[in-house]
């Protein structure tokens, strides 16, 4: 049912494979992905640093990386023929762009470290240079998904967002809920110039809510209940106030498309994705994006400039 078939599963390790293992089979369950690969980036010291370290440090084997990784993967996955695992070894964000782009990745899942931990192995840059959806896995998730987030600006890729969730509830029993999240500020000049901020505000509020009745007709069958949410923002981001609304409503997964619109009462979704990664959202958080038709091999190498 999703056009999400072949996915890229980043581990590296440690005790956080636990959730990203738990959550990417949770979703197989409902999506059923027709191949799945598990990477490890081994990362070598120098070889002038091993030159001053003892023997006994030597760095694991290939052999001992694959036998760790299989280790991680079978509690969750078991020996299914459409599993595969690999050891790679190089830069992490190149050879990861580049697994994607040869093996034509739909979906790419990554940790998302917090940030006394270090910021995980994908920064902005790879999330903004890649050519497919891009799921960041928190420490901590849910056993199950019982509420399903879409930020939305009325968009058509907001739109495909919301789709994706409708699909989502479509497929898993019970039914998850589903929540339509907009957000509206007022311009500033209005803050300045002595206008009735109120009157304002709800006058955008209420055009809003006209807007996601239309908006909703388009993405979603009649038969499927859909909640909405709207949050006004004064001088701050959007993505704060998208991770503050999900994480308080209890979400078990942000569902955003890369890209937006700004208008009068509408907030540019696409300019906040960057900002919601760096935020180290502790819901796991998906973004759809629209797989290239037309990448190039050497744009493999801007991914490290």
């Amino acid at each position: 049912m999703s056009s999400l078939k072949k996915w890229l599963v980043a581990l590296d390790l440690t005790t956080h494979d636990q959730s990203i293992l738990k959550y990417a089979r949770m979703l197989s369950d409902i999506l059923s992905p027709e191949h799945i690969e598990f990477v490890f980036i081994a990362q070598r010291l120098p070889d002038a640093v091993h030159a001053h370290l003892p023997e006994d440090l030597a760095y694991p084997s290939y052999d001992d990386l694959m036998e760790k990784l299989k280790s991680a993967i079978t509690p969750f996955f078991g020996d299914s023929d459409h599993i595969r695992c690999e050891v790679l070894a190089g830069p992490i964000q190149f050879d990861l762009w580049h697994e994607t782009f040869e093996k034509d990745i739909d979906l790419f899942i990554a940790g998302a470290k917090s940030k006394h931990k270090g910021r995980g192995l994908l920064p902005k840059k790879f999330v903004r240079k890649s050519f497919c959806s891009v799921l960041f896995v928190p420490a901590t998730v849910p056993d199950s998904i019982k509420k399903i987030w879409v930020p939305t600006d009325f968009s058509e890729r907001s739109g495909k967002a919301l789709e994706f969730a409708v699909q989502l509830y479509e497929e898993m029993e019970p039914s998850p809920e589903i929540c339509a999240h907009h957000i509206y500020q007022l311009p500033h000049a209005y803050y300045y110039h002595g206008f009735p901020e109120q009157q304002i505000l709800g006058a955008i509020r209420e055009e809003a809510a006209s807007e996601f009745v239309q908006f909703s007709k388009q993405w979603v069958p009649e038969d499927i209940p859909i909640n909405s949410c709207f949050t006004e923002i004064y001088h701050s981001y959007a993505a704060n106030n998208i991770k503050d609304e999900a994480e308080q409503s209890g979400a078990d997964l942000i569902v955003m498309a890369s890209g937006g619109r700004s208008r009068f009462s509408k907030i540019l979704l696409g300019s906040e994705t960057d900002r919601l990664i760096e935020l180290n959202v502790a819901v796991p958080l998906l973004i759809l994006k629209e797989k290239k038709d037309h990448v190039k091999l050497w744009d493999l190498y801007s991914v490290t400039n």
